[in-house]
């Protein structure tokens, strides 16, 4: 391996070993209670190399909702692709209903990461444009999905589109909140009933 590869292969692995450091800690303390020093150190990094590939943890931190964002729109342009393929009603209620548990469970482990991002949002415009950028890649998602579905319909699919997205990410947030595992599950089957009846009943 030549010496150009090696150094970018360190490189790579910096960076990963930063952006999983820095994951775990606003996980796990939150993005304020955490600062470069320690994000280099769980890292195995010096604060030196640290400045060398971030700037402050404001930077990192974007990158890490960066990869969020990717992530969410290929599982949300694989939930679209799937619900295509499906042709009964209950099929439906039977996808979503599973892939939202997977969802809030994920969501679970990282709720203290996301809550941040609305505080941060408010003092960085990246932040803010990272996350507006979020909200109309899956929202075009969704309106798509309903244009290729009812082709011969003259209607607003944004607005539709755009009320699914507001409706689940507000319902979501209310069910991570609930302790009881027999009403979280009741919210999750309304929640799907009334993402079908938006989706479906035109």
């Amino acid at each position: 391996m030549s010496i150009e590869r090696k150094v970018q292969q360190r490189t790579i692995e910096s960076r990963k070993k930063l952006l999983d450091a820095a994951y775990s800690l606003f996980v796990e303390k939150g993005y304020y209670n955490t600062n470069t020093k320690e994000i280099a150190r769980y890292a195995g990094i010096s604060i030196g190399n640290f400045y060398n590939y971030y700037q402050d943890k404001c930077e990192i931190y974007c990158a890490l909702l960066e990869v969020y964002i990717n992530d969410s729109y290929k599982a949300m342009q694989e939930l679209s692709d799937r619900l295509s393929e499906l042709e009964s009603r209950s099929a439906y209620e039977d996808f979503l209903s599973s892939y939202l548990r997977q969802l809030l469970n994920r969501a679970a482990d990282t709720k203290r990461f996301f809550d941040d991002s609305v505080v941060i949002a408010k003092e960085s415009t990246l932040v803010r444009s990272i996350l507006s950028r979020s909200e109309k890649e899956i929202i075009a998602v969704m309106e798509s999905f309903l244009k290729k579905r009812y082709p011969d319909r003259q209607e607003n699919f944004y607005t539709r589109a755009r009320m699914i997205y507001v409706i689940t990410e507000q319902v979501a947030k209310d069910i991570l909140c609930v302790q009881s595992p027999s009403q979280k599950e009741e919210y999750i089957q309304i929640l799907v009933k009334e993402i079908i009846h938006l989706l479906f009943d035109l």
